[in-house]
């Protein structure tokens, strides 16, 4: 990442002119240390420039004249290009220790370059103390806006590196009369701030030569993050550090499109030396004991490994969008209450209820499972979806109607959909609770419900066994013995 105060060379040069759409850029080369970007200018953003930087002593003469008669000539227009270079260059150096925030704009530091980019992050968090501060004169509380307070930081890992490397490196503030650049906004914004998401790329950024995803930071000034979003980022101990302090405040982790492979990828990504064997993921200090909301999904998991149970608090886990083929580890979670493993390649070949006990939403929709005879103890669930999956029979899928807790039943776009009165033999086996049953995103009509209670009277008659009575409109015990 860029520091034109920490670099040992900051080269700006004019290397071309270029014309487009009949107007002429000169096209401005910045080399900080090894980042590199480009910038194209007309000369009228030039004169306009020069006119801002003479208030802050540049010689009023020192840009080129403006020529109104043969400004297209080629030779004219080369030289013009070098007199800009010479001007630029000279004009940076001049400024170099104090450089005005228009030239940085001028020349994109505000993108590109670090201190810059922590200045407008610096001003940008002192704005929102001060809107807040205004409030509480005016006699408002925060509250009153909450569209403000819940807005989430964006960040990208260029304002993470600045920040990281900024903390490393000691640099006295340029302006010493007013607050409103000053890094301490933001280190204080950090140790406060509770919700942080972070986009990642493998592209170049703009016209330059910074990709993302290969620069380094670390969560050394954050104390009190409880939910941290990361998306299509590199999600390693190489170029996050530090992860590991926030073991203590996360509650909330959501890991999207990062190629991960394993759950150690993601809780134990700052600790190259990690084992999975029990010894070590049962150490105390390893262990995340607030989180209770792990997003995985959208990546590349095809298991889960035991370093899931280093947040045995755990409540609700996505691991949707993946690779995986089988369950494991899922002992060590006992207050697991929601599970998401839509579109991944389970087959359920063993005991659920031996895993989650406990379980009360569970999504495999998107699978190749066959059968839910193994979900037959699961006796706290109560929304099953399986829809885009292998079931065929109804026998597979009556093992889930004597549940006693179950509400929603999706079942859609399974070969058992095209048995003949599948809704009404299924709604059939729920008994007395078919008329709250949501089946396949519906509840039963009153047609369905009707017919559903001459088939179970059929089926007394059929199996000699005292009715019951679904909706009061069955004999009771004793009309039918006589």
């Amino acid at each position: 990442m860029a520091n034109y105060l920490l670099s040992s060379s900051t080269n700006i040069s004019i290397p071309e002119i270029v014309n487009e759409e009949s107007v002429t850029y000169y096209v401005i080369i910045v080399e900080i240390g090894e980042v590199k970007w480009d910038v194209k200018r007309r000369y009228n953003e030039f004169l306009s420039l020069h006119e801002k930087l003479v208030d802050v002593g540049v010689d009023k003469d020192g840009l080129p004249p403006k020529k109104l008669i043969g400004n297209k000539d080629p030779a004219f227009l080369m030289k013009r290009r070098t007199e800009l270079e010479t001007y630029l260059q000279s004009t940076f150096h001049f400024l170099e220790k104090n450089l005005p925030p228009v030239l940085a704009e001028f020349l994109h530091f505000d993108k590109y370059e670090s201190h810059f980019i922590l200045r407008n992050l610096a001003n940008d968090f002192y704005a929102r103390e001060l809107e807040l501060s205004n409030l509480v004169i005016s006699g408002d509380t925060v509250d009153s806006v909450p569209e403000k307070k819940e807005e989430i930081p964006k960040w990208t890992p260029l304002e993470m590196n600045s920040i990281s490397q900024r903390l490393q490196h000691s640099c006295p503030p340029m302006d010493t009369e007013s607050k409103q650049y000053d890094f301490t906004n933001i280190v204080d914004a950090c140790c406060h701030m509770k919700e942080l998401e972070l986009t990642g790329s493998t592209d170049p950024l703009g016209t330059s030569n910074i990709i993302f995803n290969q620069l380094k930071y670390d969560f050394l000034a954050f104390k009190c993050l409880s939910r941290l979003t990361v998306n299509n980022v590199q999600f390693n101990d190489e170029h996050i550090t530090s992860l590991g302090l926030l073991r203590s405040t996360l509650c909330e982790l959501i890991v999207h499109n990062c190629g991960i492979i394993s759950v150690a990828n993601v809780l134990l990504c700052d600790n190259p030396h990690y084992t999975l064997d029990t010894q070590i993921i049962s150490l105390p200090n390893m262990k995340l004991e607030k989180l209770v909301f792990l997003d995985i999904s959208k990546n590349s998991l095809e298991s889960l490994d035991s370093s899931i149970r280093l947040a045995p608090a755990l409540e609700t886990l996505f691991l949707n969008n993946n690779n995986i083929n089988s369950l494991e580890h899922l002992t060590g979670l006992p207050r697991l209450r929601t599970l998401n493993l839509s579109h991944n390649r389970i087959d359920i070949n063993k005991e659920l209820h031996t895993m989650l006990g406990q379980i009360t939403h569970i999504n495999l929709s998107h699978n190749i499972i066959k059968s839910l005879v193994n979900f037959k103890k699961l006796y706290s669930l109560q929304d099953l979806n399986v829809s885009d999956n292998q079931i065929s029979k109804l026998d597979d899928v009556f093992h889930v109607c004597s549940l006693p807790c179950l509400e929603t039943l999706d079942l859609r776009n399974n070969k058992v959909n095209k048995v003949v009165d599948y809704r009404l033999k299924l709604l059939e086996k729920f008994g007395q609770r078919s008329r709250e049953i949501r089946l396949d995103t519906e509840t039963a009509t009153q047609q369905e419900l009707d017919k559903v209670s001459v088939l179970m009277a059929l089926r007394v008659t059929r199996e000699k066994k005292s009715p019951t009575s679904l909706f009061g409109n069955l004999p009771n015990s004793e009309q039918w013995k006589t």
